[in-house]
């Protein structure tokens, strides 16, 4: 009943999101004491690295679309992998759009915010990340007073909109398990909007994979933070599918390396990328997937997992702003 349910919540299908999952034999040996280590391979989605955006974006256009609007707006920071994916599958789709970014405009614009100057979306500048919310219901009340259909994209498109995204890519991963003949016993990814952890945590319960404990190495705000926002983007979808709503201690946060600060190299952060780069040819950006990897390989050196257990590394993707 429960996979019924999920199943009827639109989708407008952006890209193959069947993507892979790898064995990092190298990096398992690179690092005393690793447990079996596998990667899932956001970064594959789309052409330039869209990355775990598009899973999310499939709902939200779905629901624009559904809406009629003709101008979707969202925001995040000046380099925000999300705004940029968001002003691209908008001008695939024909839609307007406009992104709230929080920043000081680069001087020579370049990585995301470069490829959103190319595209000419309207760009709103906004000095802190607390002013981006209400800069969003301006400029979608600007659009209404003239005529236009705005539809409002969350941070990260993690809103119980976009949160489907991560339900159904546990759905993927459940048919890969059973083809490649493993169980995994944990995952880990990075966390900050929510709406990814919240997703899987969703998805795991729908889909029956209850035995996978997901890990969220955040890479700015508090486990409490975050914890608050994962379940806002969750809950509604539980409660659509007819099961119970995640609570505060479902969810497992780490919040020790985010380092100086929300995309800010830490030395941790930089080692994790270089042991993935020099033994498996992986690039991690220093926002997400970096931090993500420090806490994966702090895990592993900690002796936190044990011999018997199989670990996915989820790469949510966000190389652009390597650039």
């Amino acid at each position: 009943m429960h996979t019924r349910r999920f199943y009827q919540i639109p989708r407008l299908r952006l890209a193959p999101l069947d993507t892979p999952v790898e064995k990092m034999n190298r990096l398992q040996d690179a690092i005393k004491g690793s447990p079996s280590l596998f990667i899932k391979r956001d970064d594959f989605i789309g052409p330039l690295v869209w990355g775990n955006k598009l899973r999310k974006l499939e709902y939200s256009f779905a629901k624009a679309r559904e809406e009629g609007a003709d101008t979707v707006i969202t925001c995040g920071a000046v380099q925000s992998n999300h705004a940029r994916t968001t002003a691209m599958v908008a001008r695939r789709l024909g839609l307007k759009c406009v992104l709230v970014l929080n920043g000081e405009e680069p001087e020579y614009p370049q990585a995301n915010y470069r490829i959103s100057k190319m595209m000419g979306v309207d760009i709103r500048l906004v000095v802190n990340k607390e002013d981006r919310q209400p800069a969003m219901s301006e400029v979608a009340e600007e659009i209404k007073s003239k005529g236009g259909t705005p539809f409002i994209i969350p941070l990260g498109a993690s809103d119980s909109v976009g949160t489907p995204g991560f339900v159904n890519a546990m759905y993927e991963l459940k048919s890969q398990q059973e083809n490649l003949g493993l169980r995994f016993s944990h995952i880990v990814v990075a966390t900050s909007s929510g709406g990814t952890q919240g997703g899987l945590e969703a998805g795991k319960r729908i889909a029956g994979m209850h035995d996978i404990k997901i890990i969220g190495i955040s890479a700015d705000d508090t486990p409490a933070e975050i914890s608050q926002k994962a379940m806002r983007a969750a809950n509604p979808i539980m409660e659509f599918t007819g099961l119970k709503p995640l609570l505060a201690e479902d969810l497992t946060i780490d919040d020790r390396f985010t380092g100086p600060g929300y995309g800010i190299p830490s030395p941790e952060s930089t080692r994790a990328a270089e042991l993935f780069l020099n033994n498996e040819g992986i690039l991690l950006d220093q926002t997400y997937t970096g931090k993500a990897a420090a806490g994966l390989i702090s895990l592993i050196e900690e002796g936190f997992f044990n011999s018997k257990d199989t670990v996915l590394f989820w790469h949510t993707g966000g190389l652009v702003n390597l650039f």
